[in-house]
Order: C-alpha cells, then structure tokens, then sequence
C-alpha cells in the first residue's frame, strides 16, 4: 500500500540549526529513501499528518486532518524536562508546557519519541495512547570519516593540536559552563564549539553571560556550521557535557563518524552507551577531562563508536515509520 505523509514543522523557521530541524530534515529523507511520497503542506492530500511540533497551527491542522478521516502522528521533541534552562523564564513554564503537551496528544493517533526514557517520560501524560520510538536518523553515508576532508578541515581552522569538539547550542543546559572548565584543565588541548548563539530575547542569563566572557583561550566558538560532518572529520573526539537530552543526536552523529565520544552520566543514554564500550562517561570536570585525556593519549581503554550509530540509519527509521503509519491507518 502507497503512502503519501505530509510533514508538518510549525516552527521551522526557527529551528532549521537545531536538533528539532534536523530530526525533522532526516525523517523526510528516510521516507523519501523508501519511496513514500512527501509532502509538507497540511492544506493539500496526504493519507497521514506527522506533526513535529505542537503549536497553534499544529492544532488547527491535527483537527482539519481528523474532520478529513485521516489520522495524525506526533513526534515529541521536548518532553517537560528537557524544556527548563532552554530559554529565559523556562522553568516557570513546566508544569503548564506538561498540562498543555497532555491536552495536545489527545488530538492525535499515534506518538513518537526520539528515545525510551522520552517514551516513558509521554506514557503517564498519555496512556491510552500507542507510542513509538525512532530517533531522527543518520545519513550512514554522509557521516563517514574521510581522511582528505580531515586535513583540509583542520587545514582552515588552523587545527595543529589534539582537538575536542562539542556540538549544541550555546545555552546552560549544553554545557558550557562544564565545557570551558574542562578546557581549563587542559590547556594543551583545542577545543572547539559548533552551534548557534541563542538570542538575547529568547535566552537572558546574567550569570551565564558572565561564562562566556570568562571564555578559556583554548576554546573557540564556530557558530554554525551546515557541513557539520566536516568537523567531525576534522576532530579527535566529540565532549557532549549536556545535562538533558531526549536522545543526543549529535552523539549519533560523531559516532557514524568513528569518533570517540565523552559524554555525561545520564539515564537517557544507558540503553545504546556502554561506559568503556562505545563511550567514556563523567559528571565532574576532573572526570571529563581524565577520559579526555585517556583518549587522546591513548592510555586508556579502546572504545568504539561506529556501532551506536547503525541502528539509526535513515533505512531502518524509514521503514520503522512506514510500518507505524500502516498501523495508525489501520
């Protein structure tokens, strides 16, 4: 049975450097790789409306697409605990962006989250209510290393040292503030930060306005970056000290690449990261930088990445979200 799915991103133009525009970018290739028509008018025909977001608009076309007999599907990007910290003001708005995200899945058939701990942080706001995990997916064969864009890479960066990147925006729950603690302890190691500035309108911190200025020589902020697969080639690990994730799509991304990956203790990543396997973890600066150098100086144990990524390529996402449909539609 031929599928056409239109693929709804209210805020788009908002989010085209985060995570949510690149998920949402993936999902569209993965379903397009497997021959499904796409489509991201929610105005014109489709036989399913997958939403990837849960504003205003959202709303008015999960009710229009209920009125024409066709059912609707939500990916969920940010659960209740990963908004706090993301922008001015957020932690006031849990509790009512949870009451809210609750009344809003009531308007749709089916709910996907990019991870289990994501699913189960959904399933008590709606139980009745299937959910589905696929995270956003990876280009396998974009995300390859390759030696040739390695060293024009580092060629253009001037990078002449071992050099550890973070990927994310530049807000408090990224890291930053552990981030630069941990290129104080190593002075000897380059450190580079890719991802967009968040606005002074959306995100005002005095105290975190007071990090960045205090920023270590060593580390430098790039800003974003479309070709993100160059840096990874172009460095010798990925650093992810973020507080909160949904899933860490930036760490699925480094891992295709081969790149060792440093990352935080936290319980969303304790079903596909293994400590000493496929990953170093830490919660303290010193931690961090202790597997940091580990890595680099090749002392410590061999971790593998690869491997984490491949569950993820867009095939397997593509053909996970076809057969979800297929049910829903049913």
């Amino acid at each position: 049975m031929k599928i056409k799915v239109c693929s709804y991103l209210e805020i788009r133009g908002l989010v085209d450097q985060s995570g949510i525009g690149v998920a949402t970018r993936n999902t569209v290739h993965a379903l397009k790789a497997q021959g499904v028509e796409v489509t991201t008018d929610p105005r014109g025909d489709y036989d399913v409306l997958h939403l990837q977001w849960i504003g205003p608009r959202s709303l008015h076309y999960a009710r229009l697409a209920h009125r024409r007999g066709r059912p609707v599907a939500l990916t969920v990007h940010t659960t209740p605990e990963l908004i706090e910290g993301a922008f001015t003001m957020s932690h006031a708005l849990v509790s009512p962006y949870r009451a809210y995200l609750r009344w809003f899945m009531r308007h749709v058939d089916l709910l996907i989250a990019p991870s289990q701990q994501a699913a189960n942080s959904l399933n008590p706001l709606a139980p009745d209510k299937p959910i589905h995990v696929f995270s956003g997916g990876i280009d396998l064969d974009r995300f390859s290393f390759d030696e040739r864009t390695r060293q024009e890479y580092r060629k253009v960066h001037n990078l002449t040292r071992k050099t550890v990147l973070s990927v994310g925006q530049v807000i408090p729950r990224k890291g930053v503030k552990e981030f630069f603690e941990v290129a104080r302890l190593l002075p000897q190691v380059d450190f580079l930060w890719i991802g967009p500035r968040v606005s002074p309108l959306l995100f005002y911190n005095p105290r975190f306005e007071r990090v960045l200025k205090a920023k270590p020589e060593n580390v430098r902020f790039l800003g974003f970056e479309p070709n993100i697969e160059r840096a990874y080639c172009g460095c010798d690990l990925l650093f992810h000290p973020s507080h909160s994730e949904t899933l860490g799509l930036v760490i699925l991304e480094a891992a295709a690449v081969g790149l060792p990956l440093v990352v935080r203790r936290l319980p969303v990543y304790s079903s596909w990261l293994k400590d000493g396997v496929n990953c170093l973890m830490g919660e303290s600066p010193e931690e961090f930088a202790s597997a940091i150098s580990d890595i680099i100086s090749s002392k410590g144990p061999e971790v593998s990445s690869r491997e984490v990524a491949l569950p993820h390529s867009l095939r397997t996402v593509g053909r996970g979200l076809i057969s979800s449909y297929r049910e829903v539609i049913k």
